[in-house]
């Protein structure tokens, strides 16, 4: 009995033995515990090296593996967020240096622009265990994570993670290559280049220009490492022909910021340079912008304070005179926009809603019994007009700033790039002009329910005829507007927001006033059947409209598809004859009809493309003409040579644009003046989406067209007001 319960001692014991033997194994091997996993972050300190040294650094990090489309932070957010931390729990003498952040990437969520980390990425630190330390022994390395994760909405986590390591006198590396690539992702010295920063107003201008033999960066983005010093979606960067300076960027500082010494940047570019230096910012290259794991860092050191000696360089549109907003402030910007509104009045644009203004006052005059419910209904009107026009540009406003948000170029009058949104201003103005001369009756085809909601509130008309003139207006952009929306869209939502709503007070107040104070009204006739005259006479400035809008058509979308939306107004005319019918059958046809019309006259994305095509052409063989396509590399090379270019921001759904091309620079004493001067003359044409005009735009400090702007050799970009008159011109041009 005795030998077999010795040989099942023996076994236990030896079971015992082998298991302890490969736990201590599996201990040094595997080094770290499980990790943290929730649905969208997993979550674990790792190790660059089997074990630690007494006396000496080695490498742990914190590892991030993003769910798809999730993110953390960067050690400067950005517009919102916090940046992952550790809170330490260490052993006597062991302590855990700062995370050295690797190099983050541009996110963008709607408006709001932030500076973190996707897919996987490990947050790398230094361990330092005392020279005491005992080999053979565990030292193990814990702490709470706290991390914000974030997509469509951002959720706060946190756990303990933690790491045991033997202590040895020496160690091996786990995974060279991969903690190679951990370590390239860090910012490091740039050797060889050089640049130049400086402070103006609230805008901090850099110039970088690469070593001699570096490989060409053609793209890069600058990261600043002090947090709530900028505003991130303000940011712009740019590529200059100055062969000292060939890239740069223009940063926002926040309201009342105050820059450091020694403000530290992060710059990255596509294509690896390979170097290591100093200068001034923080500098990153990425060999492809899909590939964030190839992001290679590098360090910049610079003053950057408002106290450094002022660059000599300038940055593209940082030199914009005559009404530039790049030193507006937000009071000034209200007021530009609210003087703009008012004079939005008298632009073309806005005639055609003009004269149904003066209809709806002349109605409004013989609305109630006596003298008092005249006033309240006039007052009422007028309030409710100026609502609509308010309500009008804010949702103008939210539309441009999230599209701005999602990365998209856009600016004032975006919508009319788009020849399906003309086509549908051009059904509008077409079935006004029809219901003005009589043709159909709203009122016969509306549900009753609606009729008696319009009759109870009759504010409900004057809210939707703001919206139409907001609507008319959008492709107006009037003086001292211009630089008050370019002030705008590079602000925060809520101060272009305010800018917006200015824009709409001043246009809306002429009518509130003369709605308030309606004295005038007693001049005019008691309605009668004079206003059915009046009325049909109003039609036309409707029928004028469509023409313009399918002339514009015509321009984005080739003459065919300009002929195509005739045929379509024609079946719109044929429907609406039908819904003056007073046969109940006969109106269900020609509601059906004008759909139909107005859905197959859509013009469709290959005339776009085909018109596209033929601009592009046309663009080519005008270098002889008298005005050649826009080409800012050509401006710097002409301007090299002494030659001064003048520009004309334009696009053919812009009225203004169009009557200062018609009666001032056609004129034949302003074709003179450019002559004399040897002025080059190109045309930048807007009419369809175009990304480089858009930044064009931009870096002037303007959001829409028309824009003039005169670049003379050795001086500023001078802009030239909105409305041209000869004498504008020509003084101007006598100045070179």
């Amino acid at each position: 009995m005795i030998q077999p319960f010795s040989r099942a001692l023996k076994f236990a014991f030896s079971v015992v033995q082998t298991t302890a033997a490969l736990a201590l194994a599996l201990a040094s091997f595997t080094a770290n515990a499980a990790p943290i996993k929730t649905p969208h972050a997993e979550v674990e300190l790792v190790s660059a090296d089997t074990a630690l040294v007494p006396g000496q650094t080695s490498r742990i990090g914190l590892s991030i593996k993003h769910a798809t489309h999730w993110h953390t932070y960067w050690k400067n957010p950005g517009d919102s967020g916090y940046p992952t931390k550790v809170t330490w729990a260490l052993p006597a003498g062991v302590t855990v240096s700062e995370f050295d952040w690797p190099a983050p990437q541009r996110l963008r969520t709607g408006p709001l622009v932030n500076f973190g980390y996707e897919n996987e990425v490990i947050l790398p630190a230094s361990v330092t265990i005392p020279a005491a330390a005992a080999a053979g022994s565990e030292i193990t390395i814990k702490g709470k994570a706290e991390w914000l994760v974030c997509k469509d909405v951002c959720i706060p986590e946190d756990g303990e993670v933690s790491l045991t390591l033997p202590v040895a006198a020496t160690a091996q590396k786990r995974d060279a290559k991969a903690w190679a690539g951990v370590e390239a992702r860090i910012p490091a010295a740039l050797s060889g280049w050089s640049g130049e920063a400086r402070v103006s107003g609230r805008e901090m201008w850099i110039a970088l220009k690469p070593a001699a033999g570096a490989p060409k960066m053609s793209k890069f983005d600058v990261f600043p490492e002090v947090e709530q010093i900028t505003e991130p979606a303000a940011q712009r960067v740019y590529s200059t022909n100055d062969a000292n300076f060939p890239f740069g960027a223009m940063l926002r500082l926040v309201d009342g910021a105050k820059v450091p010494e020694n403000f530290k940047l992060v710059v990255s570019s596509p294509e690896s340079i390979g170097a290591s230096a100093k200068f001034g910012f923080v500098s990153v290259t990425t060999k492809t912008l899909a590939e964030p794991q190839s992001i290679q860092g590098y360090t910049l050191l610079a003053d950057a304070s408002k106290d450094a000696p002022a660059s000599d360089v300038a940055a593209p549109g940082a030199g914009v005179a005559a009404g530039a907003s790049g030193g507006m402030s937000l009071l000034a910007a209200i007021a530009f926009a609210f003087v703009g509104g008012m004079i939005l009045n008298l632009m073309p644009c806005v005639f055609p809603v003009l004269s149904l203004k003066i209809l709806s006052f002349a109605q409004h005059a013989g609305q109630g019994h006596s003298a008092v419910e005249r006033r309240g209904a006039m007052r009422a009107h007028g309030l409710f007009y100026a609502i609509g026009v308010v309500v009008s540009f804010l949702a103008l406003a939210g539309a441009l700033l999230a599209l701005k948000g999602a990365g998209s170029a856009v600016g004032w009058g975006f919508q009319l790039q788009n020849p399906g949104v003309v086509w549908v201003l051009a059904v509008i103005f077409f079935l006004i002009g029809l219901n003005l001369m009589g043709a159909f009756e709203v009122g016969t085809m509306a549900p009753s329910s609606l009729l008696s909601f319009t009759a109870k509130n009759p504010g409900v008309d004057a809210f939707f005829s703001g919206v139409l003139a907001v609507i008319a207006a959008s492709p107006c952009t009037a003086p001292f507007m211009g630089a008050a929306l370019g002030f705008a869209l590079t602000q925060s939502a809520l101060a272009a927001l305010i800018v917006f709503a200015a824009l709409g007070v001043g246009m809306a107040l002429p009518y509130v006033i003369l709605a308030w104070f309606p004295k005038w009204l007693d001049r005019l006739p008691r309605p009668g059947p004079w206003m059915i005259t009046f009325k049909q006479v109003l039609a036309f400035p409707m029928f004028l409209t469509v023409v313009w809008l399918i002339w514009v058509i015509a321009q984005q979308a080739t003459i065919d598809g300009a002929a195509i939306a005739l045929v379509g107004l024609v079946g719109i005319a044929f429907g609406a004859w039908l819904l003056g019918s007073v046969r109940a059958r006969a109106r269900m046809a020609g509601a059906l009809a004008a759909a139909l019309a107005v859905v197959l006259a859509w013009p469709s994305t290959a005339m776009v493309e085909a018109s596209n095509a033929v601009s592009a052409a046309s663009a080519t063989s005008a270098s002889s003409a008298q005005w050649k396509p826009w080409n800012p590399e050509e401006i710097a090379k002409l301007n090299a040579e002494g030659k001064s270019v003048f520009v004309d921001f334009t696009a053919a759904w812009c009225v203004s644009c169009q009557a200062n091309k018609r009666f001032v620079l056609t004129r034949d004493d302003v074709q003179k003046a450019f002559a004399q001067k040897n002025v080059v003359l190109m045309r930048a044409d807007w009419t369809n989406r175009d990304e480089r005009i858009t930044q064009a735009l931009k870096q002037m400090n303007r959001s829409g067209v028309p824009v003039y702007a005169l670049h003379a050799p050795g001086k500023p970009v001078e802009l030239l007001p909105e409305l041209l008159t000869v004498g504008i011109v020509t003084t101007t041009i006598a100045r070179l």
